[in-house]
């Protein structure tokens, strides 16, 4: 046995080696998990120098992530630096870089801009919004600009200062008067609907939204307006509305000229809503097989499947978004644990009696990562009496129906499993 452990590199002095070779190349988690279950001195320094790598390394991604703006990322990798080790003391010390360092990039960023303006002032003559004075908040609003495309970017400036001024209404948190303001403006330039939209929503009058972006997707054409899709929040707003069938046919439509990847997500996801789960199912495919890292994807695929009773591959899905990998493999360690999947995942296995030890596992797992537990964890603890065959399953099923509202579509989770 000692000679086969040899030959294929698995005795416990070839996985040190291996261990060391990763150190050296700096993949942190590869050497972490090759002296996985070994004892002794020197794979417990290979172990605490592995960890150590990864609390470095996701510290600096977060520190990063936090500067770019990107507050989901930068979680998921103190998340992860702090699984691995990292204490209160350097989390907060990166907290606190990246905000000095954020501040000393946006001071940057506003003198190149008014620098610009300024070059831009005396090559062009005396524009109507960027010729404003240095400090005039309405140069706020030229900056917004940046993240439209060209052609309506040059068609908003030309409305002036008055436009800009409407704008900054919404931005300093009086929609009302945006969305007042903005109504001189939409004959003029249909693309001004998007700004009057945008403050309709934020003013809570979603009816008046949609008016004003189905005006905008008409006259001027649904695009990409910085990070946001227009025929993306057209079908939002939709849907909240209790309009999914429209909001589908808006994407539909903006799919025929962009096949942007963000659009083809919320297409499934509408597909799903509006009762067509076999090509939601489909199309949450395809994305998987582009974006496998998704998990919003795979928790998609699974609710599909499940509206089709397809239980057993509703798990294979989310087993599958728990399984994806790191996007730097060896070095960032797994992605940060997705406890809604968990939670489905586990309530799965537990409510068709399926691989108790698989069961058992995640709930382990969902106890290290939920800080406070919910109705759904205090619901899998119920299942799990009921699979034991507690005499307290029933009555445990009775409680937690009677938390609930009364059209909460759990009550009937419940009922099915409890008979409660």
């Amino acid at each position: 046995m000692g000679f086969f452990a040899r030959l294929f590199g698995t005795d416990p002095e070839s996985r040190l080696a291996k261990a060391r070779k990763f150190l050296e190349a700096g993949a942190w988690n590869d050497a972490r998990m090759e002296v996985e279950g070994l004892d002794g001195f020197e794979a417990e320094g290979i172990r605490q120098r592995a960890l150590r790598g990864l609390v470095e390394l996701n510290l600096e991604e977060a520190r990063l992530c936090l500067i770019a703006g990107d507050f989901e990322r930068s979680k998921e990798h103190m998340d992860l630096a702090q699984q691995f080790g990292a204490t209160a003391d350097e989390l907060r010390e990166v907290r606190r870089l990246a905000r000095e360092e954020a501040a000393t990039r946006k001071a940057q960023a506003e003198k190149e801009a008014a620098e610009r303006m300024n070059r831009e002032v005396e090559s062009e003559g005396n524009d109507p919004l960027w010729s404003l004075p240095p400090g005039d908040p309405r140069l706020r609003y030229a900056m917004m600009l940046e993240g439209w495309p060209e052609g309506l970017r040059a068609r908003l400036v030309a409305l002036g200062p008055e436009f800009a001024s409407a704008v900054l209404s919404l931005e300093e948190g009086d929609p009302k008067a945006a969305y007042e303001a903005l109504g001189a403006f939409v004959d003029r330039e249909p693309a001004a609907h998007y700004e009057r939209a945008r403050a309709a929503e934020v003013g809570g009058a979603p009816s008046l939204a949609a008016e004003s972006l189905a005006a905008f997707g008409d006259k001027v054409g649904h695009q990409r307006i910085g990070t946001m899709h227009s025929a993306i929040f057209h079908a939002q707003v939709l849907s909240r509305l209790g309009r999914p069938a429209e909001a589908q046919l808006v994407i539909e439509q903006a799919l025929k000229k962009d096949p942007d990847l963000s659009l083809q997500a919320v297409r499934a996801q509408l597909l799903l809503a509006n009762n067509q789960p076999a090509a939601a199912e489909k199309s949450a495919e395809q994305l998987i097989s582009v974006a496998s890292k998704d998990m919003g994807l795979y928790k998609l695929l699974a609710m599909a499947r499940l509206a089709q009773n397809k239980r057993p591959g509703a798990r294979a899905a989310l087993e599958g978004g728990l399984g994806s990998c790191c996007s730097n493999p060896g070095k960032c360690g797994s992605q940060p644990y997705d406890v809604e999947v968990g939670r489905m995942l586990a309530r799965l296995y537990l409510e068709d009696r399926e691989d108790p030890a698989r069961s058992e596992a995640l709930l382990g797992d969902l106890a290290k990562h939920v800080q406070e537990p919910e109705w759904e964890d205090r619901y899998l603890l119920a299942l799990r009496e009921r699979n034991r065959g507690g005499a307290d399953a029933r009555s445990l099923g009775e409680k937690l129906a009677r938390e609930l509202p009364p059209r909460d579509p759990r009550r009937g989770w419940v009922s099915t499993h409890f008979q409660a």
